[in-house]
């Protein structure tokens, strides 16, 4: 791999953790249980929250879940920290899904 390319893999890994540090922070401010809404039966929004303020991010691979402070996250955790994306959305969607309608 050349310096540029090397450079640029820099860059876009350094451009990848700034956008997981704001998306800690929105959780750690409560932003993602207010968009939310309401907890549905089994969801802990409080746990999620503490888990943020002390910096955890998710990381996943199948059905197995961990947690890393967010400053020991490598380049080696990308596909678990994409996997645990990935779980998330499909989290929200169902959540939505299961969510009572306004009438």
């Amino acid at each position: 791999m050349g310096e540029e390319s090397r450079k640029t893999h820099q860059e876009l890994w350094e451009q990848y953790m700034e956008v997981d540090r704001r998306e800690l922070e929105q959780r750690r401010s409560g932003q993602l249980g207010q968009a939310l809404g309401l907890a549905l039966p089994g969801e802990s929004q409080e746990e999620l929250q503490r888990k943020a303020e002390r910096g955890l991010v998710e990381l996943r691979s199948g059905d197995e879940v961990w947690y890393k402070h967010i400053d020991e996250i490598t380049r080696d955790d990308r596909q678990a920290r994409i996997d645990s994306e990935n779980a998330r959305a499909a989290w929200i969607q169902e959540r939505l899904r299961r969510q009572p309608r306004p009438q």
